[in-house]
């Protein structure tokens, strides 16, 4: 099984997403996702996501909390995936440096639901919405 994490990343309930890119060798070109990526055999799934923001966008984010764990198998893809995704705030701040994807922008939850975001994507972003920011 191919392990996965992704981060919520939250700023004045603001979600920050990238534009991936557009090329044929990746899952959902041109969607606009979380950050984030594999987990390397030896860590555990908060410092796989320390790692990939950092590498990813120069942030240093702090993890808070799970929102959403999922195994799929999907269409094209030879093994299961897991997938776990954690709200995340910004420790410090920094520039944002982008190193994958075309543009990364902050977006309200119903700006987000007009773009083209990828689906378990959106059902994480979309779950923390109703249980952590509707309700404050």
């Amino acid at each position: 099984m191919i392990k996965s994490v992704k981060g919520i990343i939250v700023v004045k309930n603001n979600y920050l997403l990238q534009l991936r890119d557009n090329k044929k060798n990746i899952y959902y070109p041109n969607f606009w996702g979380v950050f984030g990526g594999r987990v390397k055999k030896t860590e555990i799934y908060h410092q796989a996501l320390k790692r990939e923001i950092k590498e990813e966008t120069n942030l240093i984010v702090r993890v808070s909390r799970m929102i959403l764990s999922v195994n799929f198998r999907m269409i094209g893809l030879k093994k299961k995936h897991n997938i776990v995704y954690y709200e995340c705030g910004i420790s410090e701040k920094r520039k944002i440096i982008l190193t994958e994807g075309r543009k990364y922008k902050f977006f309200s939850f119903n700006q987000i639901k007009k773009l083209n975001v990828i689906p378990i994507d959106f059902a994480a972003i979309k779950s923390h919405y109703l249980k952590i920011i509707k309700k404050k």
